[in-house]
């Protein structure tokens, strides 16, 4: 029985350095055992290369059930989607190869060990953590990069901002349910699960630095109109602020007195103006609000819509560690409660949880980088494209290439591996007509107020019906008897003719 000895054990790139050695000089023997590389293997690549053969090594066993050139085309869909911003999954990539396969074989079909091998033989491919974004953000254009670029060089170049003059302003939210973690767990475990607790109600966090590591004391938004005077005890972080609003969010008014206090509470001897770069919400901008800047000494720098996960600082490099923090702190929370009553957690809990945080991972060199790989300071418009190429393309190399397409799949290309239609913004259709007194046939439901002119006429008929009814309906008058006990309510006639009085009592 001949010795058995391992196969293989080289590179494709191993293989073409062996042999090209060989070429100019080198005796193959030598080569060989340098490289582990077989001497049959190796004198036959090189009579290839001499006879002017591609050097190509094949695969061992059987040939894959997808073609090569199908395989090649599938890479070439799978970075198009990404670069499209619409990733696809292992389902996703098996079910769009048998698609392929069964214009070639309708017989044959493929599975999860197809899957693995294709994933083996396309090393470019790897699994990656997808980033969900919505369309909206992925929108951001290039003008929209170039034009702000141009107003902060303009807002620096004509103050003569240094790092200490220019903010960024920008709130999160204390609730931030993750629906998996990475945890360990015994072998053979089939259903893995981990408890939470969470807020049943919105409470924000306003947070403000500067590009020199200067934070404000942040603001802790609470829903309602109250707060417990006790609740100071449970804030941790020096000269935070706590107020309120209807839902936990900041609206104008509130950004307006935070205005002032941001005013207020910038040191004195910084230079003013000061530039505070913010996200341009309605809730964040109003022309109320563009004077009190100018009497504040305060210039505003509005981002581009739906580009905050792009240029702003503080959501680039600061509420990642922060609210990862946070997740942290209630974990604790839930692991030592030794009430075992910890479902939920109150405003209280929630502050304390919150600037336990802030004091922990709201860090100065986060909010220097976060501004520096901006691009907002120092000012760099190479580094604010280079954050929007970054998402436009899906996070795709500049030197990936795609593979190039064989014209007799063109047919596969064409009704297999496309990409989803571009989203169209059309104008919504009126699918309701206005009556307005008409005796309308079914037919004729299709016909009539196709015109402006027409739509506006029917609506005019149909206020002027509203109005008369509402003429005719009658108003009911509230009298309380002089005990107190019940309440008598009469209608009212409006038309002059004696009306029957229809009296209803309502026990109080």
């Amino acid at each position: 029985m001949p010795p058995t000895r391992e196969r293989g054990k080289y590179s494709k790139d191993l293989l073409h350095t062996a042999v090209q050695a060989v070429i100019n000089g080198s005796k193959a023997p030598e080569v060989a055992k340098r490289h582990n590389i077989p001497i049959a293997t190796l004198n036959k690549r090189v009579r290839e290369q001499r006879s002017g053969q591609a050097l190509v090594t094949k695969r061992r066993g059987p040939k894959p059930t997808l073609p090569d050139s199908c395989e090649e085309d599938l890479v070439a869909w799978i970075v198009a989607m990404q670069r499209d911003g619409n990733p696809t999954d292992r389902k996703t990539i098996i079910v769009k190869a048998n698609q392929v396969l069964r214009r070639l074989d309708p017989t044959a079909s493929l599975s999860a060990g197809w899957y693995r091998r294709f994933i083996v033989r396309h090393p470019q491919l790897t699994n990656r953590v997808a980033q969900v974004i919505s369309s909206a953000r992925n929108e951001v254009d290039d003008v929209a990069v170039t034009t702000l670029f141009n107003s902060l060089v303009n807002a620096i170049v004509t103050n003569k901002l240094s790092s200490d003059r220019v903010f960024n302003m920008d709130e999160t939210s204390f609730a931030s349910r993750r629906k998996s973690k990475d945890v360990i767990a015994l072998k053979g475990s089939r259903n893995v699960w981990a408890k939470t607790v969470a807020t049943n109600f919105h409470f924000s966090i306003v947070a403000c630095g500067n590009a020199s590591g200067y934070f404000l004391p942040p603001l802790f938004l609470l829903p309602g109109e109250t707060v417990e005077k006790n609740i100071e005890n449970y804030c941790s972080v020096p000269n935070a602020t706590i107020s309120t609003s209807p839902k936990g969010f900041m609206n104008e008014d509130l950004f307006e007195h935070w205005l002032k206090y941001f005013a207020k509470t910038v040191d004195k001897n910084i230079e003013r103006p000061l530039l505070l770069v913010f996200d341009g919400l309605s809730s964040h901008f109003s022309l109320e609000i563009v004077e009190l800047c100018k009497t504040l000494q305060v210039e505003l720098l509005c981002l581009p819509s739906n580009a905050t996960h792009l240029f702003q600082p503080l959501d680039v490099a600061v509420f990642g560690p922060y609210k990862t923090s946070i997740r942290k702190e209630i974990f604790e929370d839930m692991v030592n409660d030794e009430t075992g009553d910890f479902y939920t957690i109150s405003k209280p809990t929630a502050l304390r949880i919150a600037s336990n945080a802030w004091k922990n991972c709201v860090l100065a060199k986060n909010i220097i980088s976060g501004f520096q790989c901006t691009g907002l300071f120092p000012a760099s418009l190479v580094k604010m494209r280079s954050r929007y190429r970054l998402f436009k393309d899906g996070g795709v190399p500049k030197t990936t290439l795609l593979a190039p397409w064989i014209e007799r799949r063109e047919v596969i290309r064409r009704e297999v591996l496309c990409l989803p239609a571009k989203e169209k913004k059309k104008r919504g259709i009126r699918s309701t007509v206005d009556v307005a007194r008409r005796i309308l046939t079914l037919g004729l439901l299709h016909e009539v107020d196709t015109t402006r002119k027409e739509r506006l006429e029917a609506t005019k008929q149909k206020k002027a019906l509203q109005t008369k009814r509402a003429k005719k309906k009658p108003r009911r008058e509230v009298k309380s008897c002089a005990c107190g006990d019940h309440v008598v309510a009469k209608p009212q006639s409006t038309t002059g003719h004696a009306a029957t009085e229809l009296e209803s009592v309502v026990v109080i």
